[in-house]
């Protein structure tokens, strides 16, 4: 447990935010909630947490204040909690996309201890009912580091986060917001489209619909202006849909000619199993941005912030390979979908 984290506030109070109150109370942590939402206000209340009736109380004397709301919402909140917050405070958020959060702090609190943050935990579900004190747990959790982060602030976070189970992603903004594009962003657009293209087939194909309807179409359950925020305004998106459209025009394709998807079915497959199957190995880091940076670009996380004799350690693990190896197979899918040689 970080020693210097006697209070944190945690501002926002849904799904994520009441899951990282929980946590943090669940690990021994001295933590205060507030929402705007008398609602979200309450529940949190009625389960025995503490809270406030403002922003600005939740984060007076706080050590770490963690900002839990959606993307519109910040810069009202930046603007109320501004006057309130110490000069030694660590700021962190939970959202998406990196960048704009980066962007609007700078532009608002210049002289922040801020370290963007996005854990990857959350569910179709919204607000402090659906919280679970363990939703983080062996959860892979972005933590950006660029080149004026306080690099002190971001090793505080990360052994809060490994004290939660979490796994810390060392990585930048930009970086995050063009991989979680395809892995987020992308999913939640497929998933619309699929709801859409199943609700169109008629009334025979939906009550024919099984595991691999529900399960591709899952995510279309979550609140859609939350899925916008996610998605809107990251460039990344437009170029990780014109790839799956590529794939999805040459299945198209194949299969008007007489084809066959098995290429593509098999490339999917084994994508997929590679990911699943991929072996990890421990690694010692320095409390290097540089290294921090390339260890989360190759996949690797943080385990434990140790100290030592010379200054902080830290542990992490590595994949044994990278996907990169796949690349030359992947582009002979399209080859093969379309009959060229």
């Amino acid at each position: 447990m970080p020693r210097n984290l006697a209070r944190i506030s945690v501002l926002g109070l849904g799904l994520i935010g009441g899951s990282v109150l929980q946590a943090l109370a669940r690990g021994g942590y001295t933590v205060v909630g507030y929402d705007p939402d008398p609602d979200e206000t309450r529940a949190a209340a009625r389960h025995g947490f503490t809270v406030t009736g403002t922003a600005a109380e939740a984060v007076t004397g706080a050590d770490l204040v963690i900002l839990a709301m959606p993307l519109p919402e910040l810069d009202g909140a930046l603007a109320a909690i501004a006057p309130h917050l110490g000069a030694e405070t660590i700021l962190t958020d939970v959202g998406t996309l990196k960048s704009p959060v980066l962007a609007k702090v700078r532009a608002a609190l210049p002289t922040a201890r801020f370290v963007g943050g996005h854990p990857l935990a959350g569910t179709e579900q919204s607000g402090f009912a659906a919280a679970d004190p363990l939703l983080f747990r062996d959860a892979p959790w972005a933590l950006t580091l660029e080149d004026d982060t306080d690099l002190a602030a971001w090793l505080t976070l990360s052994e809060l986060l490994c004290d939660l189970g979490a796994r810390p992603v060392p990585t930048t903004a930009a970086e995050q917001d063009h991989a979680v594009a395809r892995v987020i962003g992308l999913p939640h657009v497929l998933a619309e489209a699929l709801a859409l293209t199943g609700l169109h087939g008629g009334e025979l194909g939906l009550s024919l619909a099984a595991g691999s309807y529900m399960s591709g179409s899952r995510v279309a359950r979550t609140r859609p202006e939350l899925v916008a925020t996610w998605c809107d305004g990251n460039a990344s998106l437009v170029t990780a849909l014109d790839d799956a459209i590529g794939w999805l025009q040459s299945a198209r394709d194949a299969l008007a000619d007489g084809g066959s998807v098995l290429p593509l079915a098999r490339a999917g497959n084994s994508a997929r199993m590679d990911w699943e199957n991929r072996a990890f190995l421990p690694v010692d880091l320095p409390a290097d941005r540089d290294a921090l940076r390339e260890h989360g670009r190759f996949g690797g996380w943080v385990t434990a912030v140790v100290e030592v004799a010379a200054g902080p350690r830290l542990l992490g693990m590595r994949p044994v390979t990278t996907m990169a190896a796949q690349e030359d197979d992947v582009r002979l899918v399209h080859s093969n979908l379309n009959g060229r040689n």
